[in-house]
């Protein structure tokens, strides 16, 4: 009866399970931080606006009271309205800013929700080895368990020491002791992942999701790169705009009333950039972009080396599971050999915990290599841009 209704349990807590991709959306879409690189998005097509908007006009309003020395008093008003103008080809320069900066701004979104979905991903993968080494810990703590079991029917009998069975029995708490040490690494882990996620409650994931290589798409789409580059065409753009000395010029219209005669004035105002010539600021604006571009120089010499090194590292990966995997039925088949020859007094203890210990080791050594295999997955995957989505 226990036992249907601790199946039963297992069975909805694996039908209750969420999945990876589950977990994703729900961490993109509550995330503080996404949250937060959105609303710098929003805050660049504001400041966007304000590179495009026009300057307000200015109206100056004056009343004259005169006083002559000889003749009537009299009164009179002057009305000055002033509206700066932007020059030709200056509105474009400024178009082409805006846009460049909002390109920029999106950019640097996609290139920080890539690395958020990488980030969760990896963690997410350390959460899911953590929980498969419990696993095999249980695997190891019930082998442990029949081994000391066996020991103490065979030493109640007199088969063998009480030394050897002490043996037994001080392995098999040392598997418990582990087991302590496993449980606080795999709460780590998931608090880790919960945090990186921003989600505050508790979540039953299902740890069985695998991360597979997509089809090479080359370092082009990679986010850095692509932030980069959108970050030179930006201080392009505003080098382009400082390189107008004169910007704006100041039309005006005036109307003067005196008590014997009425003055209409129209004019323009230009400065004259005889101190400020800006140059400053377009050597600054071009330095900005010469630097960009060692950023990017440099970004893809890193990506390439990178690239070489996961491509490198999966082959080995891939090799040495494949063996590892092989050793395991040969250690699995001589455990079964070695537990029955023991139960009969055919095989010494050592023997045996010698075959349990490297069975366990080869398990560990497998978890070991999917998680690198998956981590090595996500960061190649990242790299060419399969997260800008």
């Amino acid at each position: 009866m226990f036992k249907n209704i601790l199946i039963s349990g297992l069975l909805c807590t694996l039908l209750s399970a969420e999945s990876f991709d589950t977990f994703l959306q729900r961490a993109i879409k509550s995330s503080p931080y996404l949250e937060s690189s959105a609303l710098i998005v929003q805050e660049e097509k504001e400041k966007s606006s304000i590179i495009r908007r026009y300057e307000n006009p200015s109206l100056e309003l004056e009343y004259s009271d005169f006083n002559p020395d000889i003749g009537s008093r009299g009164s009179g008003y002057r009305v000055n309205i002033a509206q700066p103008i932007r020059l030709w080809g200056v509105g474009d320069d400024r178009d082409s800013l805006a846009i460049k900066s909002m390109k920029n701004a999106d950019a640097n979104y996609l290139k920080n929700r890539a690395r958020f979905i990488r980030d969760i991903s990896v963690s997410y993968v350390n959460y899911a080895k953590q929980k498969s080494l419990e696993k095999l810990n249980f695997q190891e703590l019930d082998i442990a368990k029949k081994i000391f079991d066996i020991s103490l029917a065979r030493y109640e009998v007199g088969t063998i020491s009480r030394g050897v069975m002490l043996q037994a029995k001080i392995e098999y708490e040392m598997v418990q002791i582990k087991s302590e040490k496993l449980s606080l690494a795999l709460q780590s882990a998931y608090y880790h992942l919960l945090t990186l996620a921003g989600i505050n409650e508790k979540i039953v994931l299902d740890t069985k999701h695998f991360f597979t290589l997509k089809i090479e798409n080359g370092l082009d789409s990679n986010p850095q790169l692509i932030a980069l580059k959108s970050q030179q065409d930006k201080l392009l753009a505003k080098a382009t705009l400082k390189s107008n000395r004169v910007e704006w010029i100041d039309l005006f219209a005036e109307f003067e009333s005196e008590p014997n005669q009425n003055i209409s004035r129209v004019g323009v105002n230009f400065p004259l950039t005889l101190f400020n010539t800006k140059s400053e600021e377009v050597q600054i604006a071009k330095l900005q972009s010469k630097r960009t571009t060692l950023l990017i120089k440099n970004q893809t010499t890193k990506l390439s080396l990178k690239f070489s090194q996961l491509s490198k590292e999966r082959s080995s990966l891939a090799l040495l599971q494949k063996k590892s995997e092989k050793i395991l039925l040969s250690e699995e088949e001589l455990l079964k050999m070695f537990q029955d020859g023991y139960r009969i007094a055919n095989i010494n203890l050592l023997q045996l915990q010698d075959i349990k210990n490297r069975l366990i080791s080869t398990k560990r050594d497998l978890i070991e290599i999917q998680a690198a295999l998956d981590t090595n997955a996500i960061l190649q995957n990242y790299n060419q841009g399969y997260y800008n989505d």
